[in-house]
């Protein structure tokens, strides 16, 4: 599969390894789960029994493992559900930063082509993932005429808040983007566990600028999708599961920001009788092992 080298690889790395750690520990069950099914607090429901209840949230955060594409068919499944019961809806992108917000716009109003979009929005320098796992829900958006919206804040930024912080960035530079709100411990813990996992150093410093980068991720995309619900729109937010596990990321920003009416959902992945622990998401569900 396609990927590209950019100065976002490494975070990528760890917010993957973040992902990985997460889903632990599993949960053992008399009855194994079937691929299709939604699991909640150890019980199954169909798509019909859930996603009513999704789709009166403001915010609906969708997690993914960014190459792997059973992942993207899920998060499609799960929007053109959503949009069957929401017509305003709204799709939030953690792969795009602000700048590419008027390609968005164009794309979704057919005035561009597919490559006219990925050159215009430098999806290959933002994001580096193989455009080819997005398009189809890139291209559900334009036919149902669903808002796209840009999440992100480009690297260069980040470290700019991270490193001078927030009172040396003048408001309009940094997209009214406010200063996090602290980590939870165990958010701290486990990102600290991640830190260490790549052998970044034993500075003090390293490690606190790492969380700070982290939340500065998590605070910007709960930001722009607290912009998005103004208009009482149902916002699905796709971003990588390291944002989304035990709503210690975006759902925690957000909920600091007044948007507490907000559901995360992750795919498992079923390699065994298990699954995961039920902290991990609001509702995970359940994908044939490939």
């Amino acid at each position: 599969m396609k990927r590209h080298n950019n100065r976002n690889r490494q975070h990528f790395g760890l917010l993957a390894a973040l992902a990985l750690a997460s889903l632990l520990p599993n949960v053992a069950l008399a009855v194994c789960p079937s691929p299709g099914q939604w699991w909640q607090e150890g019980q199954p429901f169909t798509s019909s029994e859930l996603l009513p209840t999704a789709a009166q949230q403001q915010v609906v955060l969708l997690g993914e493992q960014h190459d792997e594409r059973a992942h993207h068919r899920w998060q499609l499944h799960t929007l053109a559900g959503l949009h069957a019961l929401r017509d305003d809806l709204v799709i939030g992108l953690e792969m795009l930063p602000r700048s590419a917000q008027p390609a968005l716009d164009a794309w979704v109003a057919d005035e561009l082509d597919s490559a006219t979009m990925l050159e215009q929005t430098q999806w290959d320098e933002a994001w580096g993932f193989d455009s080819a796992l997005y398009m189809p829900i890139l291209e559900f958006a334009r036919m149902a005429k669903i808002p796209l919206v840009a999440l992100n804040i480009t690297p260069d930024l980040r470290q700019r808040l991270v490193n001078d912080g927030w009172e040396h960035v003048p408001a309009d530079e940094r997209h009214a983007v406010p200063s996090p709100f602290p980590a939870s411990a165990s958010y701290r813990s486990r990102l600290t566990e991640v830190f260490n996992q790549h052998a970044m150093g034993d500075d003090p410093e390293s490690l606190e600028r790492f969380i700070q980068a982290q939340l500065t991720w998590d605070i910007a995309m709960a930001q722009r999708l607290t912009e998005a619900t103004q208009g009482g729109a149902l916002v699905v937010g796709l971003m990588g599961l390291g944002h989304v596990s035990y709503n210690e990321g975006v759902a925690y920003q957000l909920n600091a920001l007044g948007v507490s009416n907000t559901v995360s959902l992750l795919p498992w992945q079923m390699s065994d009788c298990t699954l995961p622990d039920p902290t991990l998401a609001d509702a995970v569900y359940i994908l044939a092992d490939e």
